[in-house]
């Protein structure tokens, strides 16, 4: 059941309305319950796969908590983790077809997180294997996330919320808002993408500019559905946490990766990145790049490597093809490097003296926007041949006689205009949200005359303008395949 039908908007509102419907106690058991159905519709697979997960958390968690074994962690994390990459790469290697339980890599990666956090004293384990389910089974996060710990989202399944007006506005706003960013531009936007991928020939003003729009398309796409999840948890009086925060803003590559997919980058940091660093081998690593290339370099060694490490995981994680080591590989490199020389950037800095904001501003974000475009021709493309023919491209025929009939080919002028407004609409709450006023909130609590119309207003955006009906894929969204 795709979050943007009509049969999961149904199943929501139910949810929502029986939640409230009962006891501060027991509201618990409706979102288990929805859950559980959510995913047993998504077949029985899907159902099975999650509940084995469940158990294997619950029961490993509370063995943790009696007596802390690496061994028995490694045991536990082992299956776990291990059945999540032979479902996602086995197909990929052999051949074969085989169906993904639904949000494999997002409940799997919570329930480790779980396991390791009992392991490491921060957190005690659920002794109800119901409530471990729903932990991991709470059904606004199985489609694409975010990838929740226990102290974020735990208690807050498990106390009853009461019902409050401005909340349930406020989130019905914000999943409205996430609609429009994946319907009404992300999807018109996917036909810029699909001119890129199977035309030739392409002009490079042509190739850069598809380019740039796939990476809007991805941010809305994918902003856009952790909107919907956010929105329709807000109305159940659960807070998920952010995954993005306004990308579009960073002056560094490694403040991008601070601001996109939060919680994917939280967990490799602190289950992955962090242990690597601190290990025998991640000191040992240290010393000797300290002995070779002094103190400096060797203190930052270790954490660059790491980072080398997990964006190569990070890159495979998002899919099973060589596109993916290139695109990991690329931004591990990116970051590491820039680990390594900062102290030589900074007496750089120092000694022309150089300002880090002013007339600098702009040339950081051209060169942090720059690198980041650069990985960008391999996260669409089928394989690095088809990612460096393109790359090629954009600096080739930069001849403007056919922009209008090329545009035109991709799409008509209307579908260019109302993409543009939808985009600058976006940019303008981007913009708000950047300088700390929280537009969703500001709505719920204003007039009744500014705020209904407001909420008509994105209704009939939606309904108008959105890419949906005979052929349309409800499930396409991008990420959810993880």
């Amino acid at each position: 059941m795709s979050i943007l039908s009509l049969e999961f908007l149904a199943f929501a509102v139910g949810a929502v309305l029986l939640y409230y419907c009962l006891p501060l106690k027991i509201r618990w058991v409706v979102l288990l319950a929805g859950s559980a159905a959510y995913m047993a519709l998504a077949g029985w697979q899907s159902i099975a796969h999650i509940s084995a997960v469940a158990l294997v958390m619950w029961g490993g968690g509370l063995a943790l908590q009696r007596k802390k074994s690496r061994l028995l962690l490694a045991l536990l994390l082992i299956p776990d983790l291990g059945a999540m990459i032979f479902l996602k790469y086995w197909p990929a290697l052999s051949g074969a077809a085989m169906i993904l339980p639904l949000g494999l890599s997002y409940f799997t990666f919570q329930s480790a997180g779980y396991l390791i956090d009992v392991y490491r004293g921060k957190m005690q384990a659920q002794k109800n294997p119901l409530k471990a389910w729903l932990f991991i089974g709470y059904f606004p996060q199985l489609a694409q996330g975010p990838i929740s710990t226990w102290k974020e989202l735990g208690s807050q399944l498990l106390t009853g919320h009461r019902f409050e007006p401005e909340n349930t506005v406020s989130g019905f706003t914000l999943l409205l808002w996430g609609y429009f960013k994946k319907l009404v531009i992300a999807d018109r936007l996917a036909k810029t993408t699909d001119a890129l991928i199977n035309g030739s020939g392409l002009p490079g003003w042509f190739v850069l500019g598809g380019v740039i729009l796939y990476t809007i398309r991805l941010y809305l796409d994918f902003s856009g559905g952790m909107d919907v999840v956010r929105g329709l948890s807000r109305m159940l009086g659960i807070e998920l946490p952010e995954n993005f925060r306004r990308p579009f803003f960073a002056r560094s590559v490694s403040e991008y990766w601070r601001r996109w997919h939060i919680t994917l980058g939280a967990w490799f940091r602190s289950y992955l990145l962090y242990p690597l660093t601190t290990c025998r081998a991640g000191i040992g690593l240290g010393k000797f790049a300290s002995g070779a290339f002094g103190k400096k370099t060797g203190r930052t060694f270790p954490s660059a490597l790491a980072t080398l490490v997990v964006f190569l995981l990070i890159g495979v994680w998002h899919t099973a093809n060589w596109n993916a080591v290139v695109y990991g590989a690329y931004f591990g490199l990116v970051m590491g490097v820039s680990m390594l020389l900062e102290p030589l950037w900074k007496t750089m800095r120092t000694t022309l003296n150089l300002p880090r904001e002013g007339w600098m501003a702009p040339l950081r974000l051209i060169r942090t926007w720059g690198l980041i475009l650069l990985a960008q021709y391999f996260a669409f493309t089928l394989n690095p041949e088809m990612g460096f023919s393109l790359l090629r491209s954009t600096f080739q025929a930069w001849d403007f006689s056919g922009f209008a009939v090329r545009t035109a080919a991709v799409m008509e002028p209307l579908e260019w205009i109302i993409a543009g407004i939808g985009c600058l609409f976006v940019l303008i709450v981007d913009i708000l949200c950047e300088k700390k006023t929280d537009v969703c909130g500001r709505l719920a609590k204003a007039h009744f005359y500014i705020r209904w119309p407001a909420l008509l207003f994105l209704i009939l955006a939606i309904v108008s303008f959105g890419i949906y009906g005979s052929g349309y894929d409800g499930a396409a969204f991008l990420y959810t395949q993880f």
